[in-house]
C-alpha cells in the first residue's frame, strides 16, 4: 500500500543510518542490489529509495584492505498506465576516500495484472555513467532488465535476466547478469525469502559456474505505511573462484512522498 505522507521514526533513522553501501575490488559487485518487481509508484506520486549495504572484498591485494561501502538514492515518479520514471545517483566509501560512482535516468514499465495472485511482466532499463570504487574511469551504459514475476497463496518469485550493454569504456560487450528472489509471507506485510545476484560474464560466451560472480543473500521484507524496508545478509556461492565479496550486508528503504 502506498500514500502520499511519510515520517521516520527514531528506530527507523537509526537503522537507515546504521549501514551503508556495497563493495568489491577491481570488479566490482553491482551497486544495486535489488530484484525489480511490481512495486512502483502510482500515478503522481514520487519516492525516494536508498539501497546501502557493506562487505568485504575477497581479493585484498587488489583493492580494498578493509571493508567498502556503496550508496544507490534514487528519485522515482509514478506516470500512471504502468508507467513510471526515475534518477538514480551512486555513492561509494572505500579506503578512507568517498566517490560519486555515476548518473542514471531510467523508465520502468510493468503490464496491467491482478496484484494478488497469478504472473505479471513487464521491463526496465536505465541509461547513464557508472564506475566502481576503485576505477579512475567509468562507462556509458544501457541497462535491460526484463521482469518476469508470479505471485500464488503465500509465495512471491521474481526474475530479471538482465543485459549491461556498454556504450564506452574497456568492456565493449554485452554482459548478463541475471538476478531472481523467492519470498513468502509469514505474517500480515512481512516476508521472508532469498535473493540472488550473480555476473556471469559476456552473453555470447558466459562463464562457467564456478568462475561466476554469484552472491545468495536471505532477506527479511517489511511493509509499513509510508516505507518499505528489505534487510539482507549474503554469501557468495563460489568463494574460491569468481566470487568478488566474503560476504555483504544490505539495507534498502522507500519512502513515499508528499
Amino acid at each position: 500500500m502506498r500514500t502520499k505522507r511519510h515520517s521516520l521514526t527514531f528506530s527507523q533513522t537509526l537503522a537507515l543510518a546504521a549501514v551503508v553501501a556495497c563493495a568489491s575490488t577491481g570488479l566490482a559487485a553491482p551497486y544495486e542490489l535489488r530484484v525489480y518487481s511490481d512495486d512502483i509508484p502510482q500515478k503522481e506520486e514520487s519516492e525516494i529509495e536508498l539501497i546501502m549495504s557493506a562487505a568485504k572484498p575477497t581479493r585484498m591485494d587488489e583493492g580494498s584492505r578493509g571493508q567498502v561501502f556503496q550508496t544507490l538514492v534514487e528519485y522515482g515518479y509514478g506516470l500512471g498506465n504502468g508507467w513510471s520514471v526515475g534518477l538514480e545517483l551512486p555513492i561509494s566509501f572505500a579506503d578512507g576516500r568517498h566517490k560519486l560512482n555515476g548518473l542514471k535516468v531510467e523508465a520502468q514499465y510493468v503490464a496491467e495484472h491482478n496484484a494478488h495472485q497469478g504472473l505479471y511482466w513487464g521491463v526496465r532499463g536505465d541509461v547513464g555513467y557508472a564506475s566502481s570504487p576503485y576505477e579512475t574511469q567509468g562507462s556509458n551504459s544501457i541497462d535491460l532488465n526484463p521482469i518476469l514475476g508470479y505471485r500464488w497463496s503465500t509465495w512471491h518469485i521474481v526474475m530479471n535476466p538482465s543485459i549491461e550493454i556498454p556504450l564506452s569504456g574497456p568492456h565493449a560487450k554485452p554482459q548478463f547478469q541475471p538476478s531472481a528472489k523467492i519470498a513468502r509471507q509469514i505474517a500480515g506485510t512481512r516476508q521472508l525469502g532469498l535473493e540472488y545476484f550473480s555476473g556471469w560474464g559476456n552473453l555470447s560466451s558466459v562463464r562457467p559456474p564456478h568462475q561466476r560472480d554469484e552472491t545468495l543473500y536471505l532477506v527479511w521484507d517489511e511493509k509499513l505505511a509510508t516505507s518499505r524496508w528489505n534487510f539482507g545478509l549474503g554469501q557468495p556461492l563460489h568463494p574460491s573462484g569468481g566470487s568478488v565479496d566474503k560476504w555483504v550486508v544490505k539495507v534498502g528503504v522507500s519512502l513515499d512522498l508528499d
